[in-house]
Formats: structure tokens, sequence, C-alpha cells
């Protein structure tokens, strides 16, 4: 699957292209990643996303921070 692909499929469940392409470097990187995000995200997509990268041996938390509207993403190895 190419990157483009992935992105695309991890936006289709609902996050944004700049989170899509940081989760994918994860997935290509097999690396720890944190960052923090101000785009909406979902209420189910932590799950959906936790789902495709299983394989990948990573897990991600997605936590809301107060009412600032940001994310915090925390992508790890299994």
């Amino acid at each position: 699957m190419s990157k483009q692909e992935h992105i695309k499929y991890l936006m289709e469940m609902g996050i944004s292209d700049v989170d899509a392409d940081t989760v994918y470097d994860c997935i290509a990187t097999k690396e720890v990643c944190t960052w923090t995000s101000v785009d909406e995200v979902p209420a189910d997509t932590e799950q959906k996303v936790n789902e495709y990268i299983r394989p990948y041996n990573l897990q991600v938390r997605i936590i809301p921070v107060g009412i600032s509207g940001r994310y915090i993403w925390e992508v790890k190895k299994i």
C-alpha cells in the first residue's frame, strides 16, 4: 500500500490530512510519535486507528486537552 493510500484510508476515518500523514510516518518508521493537533477528532477515531495500526505493532492514544480544542496524539509500540 502506498503512502497516499494509507493517508486516504486514515482520512476516511475522520482525521485531518496532517494527522493522517503523521500517523503514516509512525507506521513507516515504526517509531514512537507524539504531537499536538487542533484538528477535530471524532469520538470513535481512536478505536478505528488502533484497529488499523495494530498489525504494525503500534497503538494510538488521542487525549483531548481541556477546553482548548487541542488533542495530544501518542503513537507507541506495543
